[in-house]
């Protein structure tokens, strides 16, 4: 098994090739074995690598007005309430059997590429549509891989659940924004935006614009677009307000006097799909989402409440339209002057305005006069309101509120509307700290569900838990009853919670789900609810990967904080919902290393409290996990130990996930010990991983020396491992040292040391070598000046390559770059302890993370975006000492992740995605087809020839190697 790990950030690039000579630091000649460098503009590089780099409408037909108004969501419940549908963000629609609650099994899955957008379920039909969905393919024409994006209708029978069969797959222009279904036709809002359009295709639209689309259902296996009517957008949002007769779309964005909104009508009435453009006209004031729109057909009475800017309050608007052809204003009024409108809602004759400043008005508008619209009363109350559900005289809120002594912690509320004035009633604070719910504003009313018959009200969410310093959340229970709104149990959930409902028919169970995990609950009793059974994984966040015993290892985790799991599963079935085993390790972020059949899991867990990180009392601890897997089905917990602080510290020090390297059954790690200049910043990656150290410390004088060292960690005895030795690795004042890497054997490092009394960072590139053969007694062999970072090992170490980037000064500051130039070198080591140069190859330009296999350096180069949104795919002959290839990728960034057999793999942050060349020839990779994940891959892992890329919440590739 080989892995090969990239865990720095993409950075930039240009593309040229030469043979030694140069400019600004580069004239190095073959021979040379002393080399002085220009430090990087503001401070070192990690590893060296650069840090930045119309028509008239009619009224309303006989036959509209019998059709409904259907809404999707991102689940459905078939008629027998044992099977649920679910649009999973990473895995597609997937079907799970509910039969038994206690061991919920999955069903099938229809793997899909981009956004989830809406689920129906019409009988055995489910109609999904989903958004930004990226397909790549080779433009041989143009030597480039480009990116093609848009949106998809599919509609797929599932009366078989567990044999799924797609029907028909239709290709929407732009990125969908909404639907709806009436009658028979789908209606869909798609917007495309010129940015996109001239990145992803030839030509493309000069100017934003959007649609309002229809589409025929009646015949699943060939659903067809009926109407189309195209206008230009504006601004930055747009929100729909649907009936059987009308939509009518609001868009908002800045104008020289402020905020404005353009309202766009369109008749909807004939139940084949015909659309008519209605009148279109403007309002000062911002509409924050669909809730701020109300059109009543039989009144023929559009209204709306716009904000007025972030504190001028808001304004309540009628309009006549007995049609889509027309619209004339009525009336209006203004409330909440001083404050900025946060929710309003429409229910009847009564519109709900909710402004807040530091405290929050809720104003009850009465609009049955829609000429002489009127406040009729207003409550005040802390915080404010964020979305209204009305329940006749009582209306049921959920918003933000610090009265708790939490910030913006959520809150729920209940009031009364018949009153005179108003009252809020109940008020019941949930989570312990900042909290928010998993949906866009026009889809709150999905969220927060109220279940009149039980009396019972669900929220769930997410939020931060200051004391653990974690990302947690769940489900919240509420009674509902006469004038109470009372907080009862809570349940946990992994992962971003985004739906709680009722299972029908199943008296006191729930169902929750996130794009991770699948939730049973039994809400019996409310005051202690319980999840029933073991869940089912609807995805799993896989960080790393590795094969034991003939099982896969995943260690899985998440962005929020959830405990780090290490998943045992068949090798056969490495997505299985319900794995073999799991091994909880309570610690948000984790690497994993295997020796034999041994797991070992390099863990870090801590808080933030009044202490810094990294010293006593700040509650930061880091450990070495053994996981015995002799038994992969049965997991055992083998030894647990501490790492040592730093030398001088009593604290954690600052180590990173990626100076951590196994060599055989000694795990090396780098760490900083002593000096105060330098700290640690943020996490290693989207994927669990070590603290990360900064790569950039500030150059300053005052800056306080500091030393690395190695800690040494013996892993042959999986019950007793030990701390073998510490090495410190001296370090200059103003110096850095990174990138500890394995290459041909050995362990391989560079440290950087300005020269004394320079004034523009100049000084000198230095290589350690670190043989680690007998782990109690590691040797540092002498240090030996060379150009630019270590990048590979010949087999043998004698030959190795380096990468120098060289800046010219900009020419309009002299500070900034001008120029940038990679250089490529080789060097062979000689007996006297110095670096001959062979030769060198240039690159113009910024360069990616490079990776080196097989004596090629392939690396990815990009333009300036969005002018040049086209990155280059380098390859260079490091043996032959020229560039080999280069060829168009059209992403906004990318780097190489590895090589694992005749494949390459690379990953594009923008669009995300994981391209995979091939390389019967090296020097030429060729475009073989894009993996349709995200770009949170980490690694590639070889095994029984298959590439394995554990792709964070996308799960695991397999990509089969050779012919």
């Amino acid at each position: 098994m080989r892995t090969t790990s990239r865990r720095h950030l993409p950075l930039v690039l240009l593309v040229a090739a030469a043979c030694g000579g140069g400019s600004s630091g580069s004239e190095r000649a073959p021979g040379d074995e002393s080399f002085v460098a220009r430090a990087p503009p503001g401070g070192s590089v990690a590893a060296g690598l650069p840090l930045g780099a119309g028509s008239s409408g009619s009224p309303a037909t006989d036959a509209a007005a019998t059709r409904t108004v259907e809404e999707a969501d991102l689940y459905a419940l078939a008629a027998d309430g044992t099977t649920l549908f679910v649009l999973n963000g990473f895995r597609g629609l997937t079907a799970v059997d509910l039969a038994d609650l206690d061991h919920p099994a999955l069903l099938a899955r229809v793997p899909l590429t981009g956004q989830p957008v809406d689920l129906y379920l019409r009988g055995g039909i489910a109609y999904v549509t989903v958004r930004d969905s990226v397909t790549w393919a080779w433009a041989g024409g143009e030597s480039a891989v480009r990116a093609g994006g848009g949106s998809w209708l599919l509609a797929v029978d599932v009366a078989v659940p567990s044999r799924p069969v797609v029907l028909s797959r239709l290709a929407l222009q732009g990125s969908v924004e909404e639907s709806r279904i009436v009658g028979d036709v789908l209606y869909a809002v798609s917007r495309r935006w010129g940015w996109w359009e001239a990145v992803s295709g030839p030509g493309g639209a000069p100017d934003d614009s959007i649609y309002l689309a229809s589409f025929d259902l009646s015949d699943p296996r060939a659903p067809r677009q009926v109407d189309r009517l195209d206008f230009q957008a504006s601004g930055w949002s747009s929100h729909a307000n649907v009936t059987a007769s009308t939509v009518t779309l609001a868009q908002s964005g800045w104008e020289s006097g402020g905020e404005v909104t353009r309202f766009s009508t369109f008749d909807i009435s004939d139940p084949r799909g015909h659309l008519a453009a209605g009148a279109t006209f403007r309002a000062p004031g911002r509409v924050l989402d669909r809730w701020c729109m109300d059109r009543d057909d039989a009144a023929g009475i559009l209204r709306a409440v716009l904000a007025r800017g972030s504190s001028g309050g808001a304004t309540v608007r009628a309009w006549s339209m007995p049609g889509a052809a027309t619209a004339t204003p009525l009336g209006e009024v203004t409330v909440g002057a001083g404050e900025g409108l946060t929710a309003a809602r429409f229910d009847g004759h009564r519109a709900y305005v909710v402004t807040a400043r530091s405290f929050d008005p809720l104003f009850v508008v009465d609009t049955s006069d829609p000429v002489h619209p009127s406040v009729t009363g207003a409550v005040e109350m802390p915080g404010q309101l964020d979305f209204i559900e009305p329940r006749g005289d009582r209306l049921v809120a959920l918003g933000h509120t610090n009265e708790g002594g939490q910030r913006w912690q959520l809150a729920a509320s209940l009031f009364d509307v018949a009153a005179s004035p108003p009252k809020l009633l109940s008020r019941a604070l949930i989570g312990s700290g900042p909290g928010w719910v998993n949906a866009g504003p026009d889809d709150l009313r999905k969220v927060l569900q109220v279940i009149d018959a039980q009396g019972l009200v669900l929220v769930p969410f997410s939020g931060w838990d200051d004391t653990t310093w974690r990302f947690a959340g769940g489900v919240q229970l509420l009674d509902l009853a006469g004038d109470a709104l009372v907080k009862r149990g809570f349940v946990a959930h992994p992962g971003v919670v985004t739906r709680a409902f009722p299972l029908p028919g199943r008296p006191g169970q729930l169902a929750a789900f996130s794009d991770q995990r699948l939730q049973v609950l039994d809400a019996t009793s409310r005051d202690t609810p319980v999840e029933r059974g073991t869940g089912l994984d609807l995805s799993r966040w896989v960080a790393e990967l590795a094969f034991v015993n003939g099982a896969a290892a995943e260690l899985t985790g998440g962005w929020f904080g959830d405990d780090t799991q290490l998943v045992i599963a068949s090798s056969g079935d490495l997505d299985a919902p319900v794995p073999l085993a799991r091994f909880t390790l309570a610690a948000p972020h984790a690497r994993l290393f295997t020796v034999g059949s041994t797991a070992w899991l390099l863990a870090q867990a801590w808080s933030y409290g009044a202490q810094p990180l990294g010293t006593a009392g700040s509650g930061a601890t880091s450990w070495l996990q053994a996981v015995d897997l002799s038994d992969a089905a049965r997991p055992r917990a083998a030894a647990r130990l501490d790492l040592e602080p730093p030398a001088g510290t009593s604290g954690l020090g600052c180590g990173s996930a990626e100076d951590a390297v196994l060599v055989g059954s000694a795990l090396v790690l780098r760490q900083e010990a002593g000096g105060k200049g330098r700290i640690c910043a943020g996490v290693a990656g989207g994927a669990p991983g070590l603290l990360r150290r900064e790569a950039n410390p500030p150059r300053s004088s005052a800056m306080d020396p500091s030393t690395d060292e190695l800690l040494v960690y013996d892993l042959q005895d999986p019950d007793a491992p030990r701390l073998a030795s510490r090495l410190t690795l001296p370090a200059p004042a103003n110096g850095w040292s990174s990138g500890l890497t394995l290459s041909a054997g050995q362990l391989w490092l560079t440290h950087f040391e300005q020269l004394p009394g320079t004034t523009t960072g100049e000084g000198r590139y230095f290589l350690d070598r670190i043989d680690v053969g007998r782990p109690e007694a590691p040797r540092l062999v002498p240090k030996v000046n060379v150009p630019g970072t270590f990048l590979a090992a010949e087999p043998g170490g004698r030959r190795v390559y380096t990468q120098e980037t060289l800046w010219e000064p900009s020419p309009t500051d002299g500070n900034g770059t001008g120029k940038t130039t990679t250089w490529f070198r080789a060097l062979d080591l000689t007996s006297r302890g110095t670096a001959r140069l062979v030769g060198s190859v240039a690159v113009d330009g910024w360069l990616s993370q490079v990776v080196v296999d097989q004596g090629f350096a392939y690396a990815v180069r990009y333009g300036a975006w969005p002018s040049t949104p086209r990155s280059s795919l380098v390859a260079v002959d490091l043996r032959a000492l020229r560039a080999a290839t280069a060829q168009d990728v059209q992403a906004g960034y990318a780097w190489p992740l590895g090589v694992a057999g005749d494949k390459l793999f690379i990953s594009s942050g923008f669009p995300e995605a994981v391209l995979v060349y091939g390389l019967a020839d090296r020097g030429h990779p060729t475009f073989e087809r894009d993996l349709g994940t995200g770009s949170s891959t980490s690694s590639v892992v070889e095994h029984d020839g298959v590439a394995y890329l554990a792709g964070g919440p996308y799960g695991v590739a397999a990509v089969p190697l050779g012919p």
